[in-house]
């Protein structure tokens, strides 16, 4: 009976106009993502392009010659100088750039900035050394140590150095991402899922409900099983094309690329600035691939999905009203989003609220506990916040909806 249930409430959700609206509305949000990805390198290619380095330069060297004319008719000899210093660096950057445009740049040039940028990492670290690692520095020095890390590993598979820019399939789920954190992802499934109990509170499917061979229990399990497989396919695999799409149009690899993962942190008190601050604490990180980084970050995110359906229909069993659930829901998951960046004292407690971690891809770098400065938002209490989120919110749905009366 529990089999038919379920297939009866599937072919009841895919018969909703709501359900193709939502989805609609998803895959015109992953376009818009893919296009603001694409559009964002094609911004950064131009303003890193020689042609334009030459241009800011030109414009750069009016600027300078007027101040070397102005110093020179102060006789402010220190000002020539240095305006002097200026207008030889920008005709050297526009020489520069100039042999760019006519000779291109060499394949191997990445290899040899590299090369350098490992040497002058491991001076910085062989000079703390020698400086003596102390409290100031151990931070920095444990960054450096970090750094060379990851630019060596770059090296031993000849990975080429990316900007963070880029357009690629995993800097448009890191964005993706960084949107549901804002509030769309719970707000979606708010829109979806606030009447898949509340909206069948009418005459005629109570008198229906109440006549068949089944509990209450089942029917609503039935329920919650269909709207969570739902809204699970409906959002994963939607990104999961979109990746697909973004890389099949994307002419860099970076499946291969370092990402550094499970960073710990503590807080402690700055005396410069006299604010408590956060510090990363030494030796706690990984470095794991960005192919690795998007399993792990799919993987939390369709935990979140999990915990706000359970969050979301329990709502929609507390309510008759589907319009009164849905306006709780999308209110109350809104507020908690926003509301625990803005207010300090809600933002102390961000690791034991389930809409902290609508942003997978933060938790999954450790970012989210910067963005909230909260040292407790790691992976770990991620997973046992939002699993004990869906637990206790299903129990509360399921004793509401099988103790209550049901009045026709």
């Amino acid at each position: 009976m529990l089999l038919t249930l379920i297939k009866n409430e599937f072919i009841k959700i895919f018969k909703r106009s709501k359900t193709w609206i939502v989805f609609g509305l998803f895959i015109v949000f992953i376009g818009i993502t893919a296009f603001g990805t694409w559009m964002n390198d094609k911004n950064m290619k131009e303003w890193t392009s020689p042609e334009y380095q030459i241009q800011q330069a030109e414009e750069q060297l009016v600027h300078i010659r007027n101040d070397i004319k102005r110093a020179e008719e102060d006789g402010d000899q220190k000002w020539i100088q240095n305006s002097k210093e200026i207008e030889t660096s920008l005709l050297k950057q526009i020489d520069i750039n100039k042999e760019i445009i006519k000779n291109g740049i060499s394949e191997y040039a990445w290899k040899k900035q590299l090369d350098e940028s490992i040497k002058s990492t491991e001076n910085t670290i062989k000079q703390y050394e020698e400086d003596g690692i102390r409290e100031w520095n151990k931070r920095w020095y444990a960054e450096s140590k970090q750094q060379l890390d990851d630019l060596k590993y770059l090296k031993n598979n000849n990975i080429k150095p990316l900007q963070g820019w880029e357009y690629q399939a995993f800097n448009f789920l890191q964005m993706l991402n960084s949107f549901f954190g804002l509030g769309v992802l719970i707000a979606g499934i708010s829109v979806f899922m606030s009447d898949m109990v509340s909206g069948e509170c009418t005459p005629a499917t109570l008198k229906f409900l109440l006549v068949q061979p089944v509990t209450r229990g089942k029917i609503l399990f039935s329920k919650f099983i269909v709207s969570t497989v739902t809204v699970l396919s409906l959002i994963l695999i939607p990104q999961l094309v979109g990746m697909t799409v973004v890389n099949m149009t994307s002419d860099v690899d970076a499946s291969k690329y370092p990402v550094r993962v499970e960073q710990k942190y503590e807080k402690a008190f700055d005396q410069s600035s006299g604010e408590m601050i956060m510090n990363q604490i030494p030796d706690t990180s990984k470095m794991i691939t960005n192919t690795e980084n998007a399993f792990r970050t799919i993987g939390y995110q369709s935990l979140f999905i999990l915990s706000a359906c359970s969050i979301v229909f329990m709502i929609s069993t507390l309510f008759k009203s589907s319009m009164t659930s849905m306006a709780v829901s999308v209110i109350s998951t809104i507020f908690l989003s926003i509301g625990t960046q803005a207010i300090s004292s809600i933002r102390n407690i961000s690791h034991l609220l389930f809409t902290t971690y609508a942003d997978a891809g933060s938790l999954v770098t450790s970012k989210l506990a910067l963005m909230y400065q909260n040292p407790k938002l790691t992976t770990t209490n991620g997973i046992i916040c939002l699993i004990i989120t869906a637990i206790i919110a299903y129990t509360i749905a399921h004793i509401n909806f099988i103790k209550k009366d049901i009045l026709i």
